[in-house]
């Protein structure tokens, strides 16, 4: 018997709303301890439950004795138990994948220089600007939410969960963040940025309409001015039509993705995700070549096996019959499919994973490569 099991160990959840800290208890200690955060995320338009593991930590004078990973894999089990979909979690490398966590979430920046961010004045116009108040929330918390109504991985917030922006580009950095509104003070658009007197990291653009882009770069680089900085930079996502708009005037857009760490995420319960993301997927397939196919398809995976049937264009789960096509793989894989991390292309080159024949141009439609992205301020 090794010297964990002759221990007295047992893992406590103490509830605080929608967060779940997980301790490991050995004998009258805690040892090691996690927290579980409930979230709705979307897979396109479709919501799903997730669990967003943070606050990970061993006590120092208990590192390297495996109970980090024996809390891990109990709070897998505990996530099964109590109805999440999916799990995601932004750690380090070469640890998470001992729990089925694979990279869905590489990280992206664009830099443009101050001097030519400052051309955007000749469009800019004349727009009132002003500070985020409190009272400003219900608008911003709609238009993030409508902005953000089909990106895959983007968190779903509520007034009661968001009351405010707790951080800026990264953890212990406070935000700043003004408005724009028009004559009737009816608000058009907000930018949340760090609060700094050295650099300009714009974190969060969200408008009503496209014509604000000019008099929100225009703001940004006069703020780059004031600061004596030679560039800003903004942490968006490549497809966000902000950042699109900003490719007009030169700038350096980077995406970096890393090799087992950072944005990570892995299936809890195969089947209520494809319970609730079926509609999607139906939409899909709706909206394509197919849109008139039927037939049948199982997805296997190492957690569960999904059935599909597929008539004149419309996807609904079924039960038990045997499919004319099979999709084999493992779940960190599908998990990266779903969040359209992958191609089907690069995917089936793995050699864990089997299709049947003819499967790939529907398999193209069901999982298209996106542009999967937590915004900064939802980072946990």
């Amino acid at each position: 018997m090794s010297s964990i099991e002759k221990k007295k160990m047992r893992v406590k959840t103490r509830d605080e709303g929608r967060e779940h800290i997980r301790e490991l208890w050995v004998d009258d200690e805690v040892v090691a301890f996690l927290t579980v955060i409930d979230y709705q995320m979307r897979i396109g338009s479709a919501q799903v439950r997730m669990g967003g593991i943070g606050g990970v930590e061993t006590k120092k004078n208990h590192r390297k004795k495996g109970y980090m990973r024996m809390l891990m894999e109990d709070t897998v089990e505990y996530m099964k138990h109590e109805g999440y979909d999916v799990s995601m979690l932004f750690g380090i490398s070469n640890f998470y994948t001992k729990f089925g966590y694979a990279v869905c979430l590489p990280s992206h920046t664009c830099t443009v220089s101050t001097r030519d961010a400052e051309e955007a004045k000749k469009d800019a116009g004349a727009y009132p600007i002003r500070n985020l108040e409190k009272g400003d929330m219900d608008s911003v918390l709609a238009f993030y939410n409508e902005n953000n109504h089909g990106r895959t991985c983007s968190i779903i917030r509520t007034k009661e969960h968001f009351p405010e922006f707790r951080k800026g580009s990264r953890y212990g950095q406070p935000p700043d963040h003004f408005v724009i509104e028009d004559d009737h003070k009816a608000l058009l658009a907000y930018a949340v940025f760090d609060k700094s007197e050295q650099e300009v990291n714009v974190v969060e653009v969200e408008t009503r309409e496209d014509r604000l882009f000019p008099a929100l770069l225009y703001e940004f680089a006069k703020m780059a001015i004031k600061r004596r900085c030679g560039h800003l930079t903004l942490y968006l996502p490549p497809d966000h039509p902000f950042t699109e708009f900003v490719h007009g005037y030169g700038c350096e857009c980077i995406t970096r993705y890393p090799k087992n760490g950072g944005g990570m995420m892995r299936i809890i319960d195969q089947k209520s995700l494809f319970e609730k993301i079926t509609g999607e997927l139906g939409r899909r397939i709706a909206d394509s070549k197919f849109g008139d196919f039927s037939g049948s398809l199982s997805i296997r995976t190492d957690v569960a096996n999904t059935s599909f049937e597929i008539r004149d264009g419309l996807l609904n789960i079924s039960s038990g019959q045997k499919s004319e096509h099979f999709l084999d793989l493992p779940q960190t894989t599908l998990m990266q499919l779903i969040a359209g991390h992958r191609t089907v292309r690069d995917v089936l080159s793995d050699p864990d994973v089997e299709i049947s024949r003819g499967l790939e141009p529907l398999l193209r439609v069901l999982f298209p490569v996106t542009v999967p992205y937590v915004w900064l301020a939802d980072h946990f």
